[in-house]
């Protein structure tokens, strides 16, 4: 049985970084399979691989001035509640941001007893009451997001009218007035006030 006689089967979702030159309107897109969340700078520098790896072709200027422009998880299943509850975990520690759940969590979960599970769903109410947005690009949450919340788009828009959402991003993240939050069911925006 060959290799192709098997069935294929994904266990993850995969990271799409696009990288643009504000000056030229090029694109270079690749998507990353991965078998769990990991990190943003894990992608990043697997983003630098694939582009080495896929665009030797490419002319050097492209990469002269050239930015990332979005960096996304796009997972196997998109689902709010699920990211509601994964977020509540996250923040009690029964879940990590890069391997999900912890070794031993059943464990633990039997040892943490009925108060414990009241503090979570606490939390879990309270996280969902702070959504803001949810999606799986940063432009599908920004769109969802209330007035109040709306990011002016003007000043992170390059000569050709395309958005830098990696920057978009940063300065939410630098404002601590809100989080953007990844998680395996998708992307939440919460409000911090």
């Amino acid at each position: 049985m060959s290799t192709l006689d098997r069935s294929h089967t994904t266990f993850g979702g995969a990271w799409l970084a696009r990288v643009r030159n504000p000056s030229s309107a090029h694109e270079f897109r690749t998507l990353i399979p991965t078998s769990r969340l990991r990190t943003e700078e894990w992608a990043q520098a697997q983003a630098v691989v694939a582009a080495s790896r896929d665009t030797p072709q490419l002319d050097a200027s492209f990469w002269q001035g050239a930015a990332l422009y979005e960096l996304t998880y796009l997972p196997q299943l998109l689902h709010r509640e699920r990211a509601i509850a994964w977020a509540a975990l996250l923040e009690l520690g029964g879940v990590t941001p890069q391997r999900g759940w912890r070794p031993g969590v059943a464990a633990a979960w039997a040892r943490r007893g009925d108060q414990w599970r009241d503090h979570l769903e606490g939390v879990h109410q309270r996280m969902r009451g702070q959504v803001i947005g949810f999606g799986t690009t940063l432009a599908q949450v920004m769109w969802a997001a209330d007035t109040p919340h709306s990011v002016d788009l003007a000043e992170y828009r390059d000569g050709f009218d395309e958005v830098n959402w990696q920057l978009i991003g940063a300065d939410v993240h630098k404002a601590a007035m809100s989080t953007l939050l990844r998680t395996p069911y998708g992307l939440l925006w919460l409000d911090n006030g």
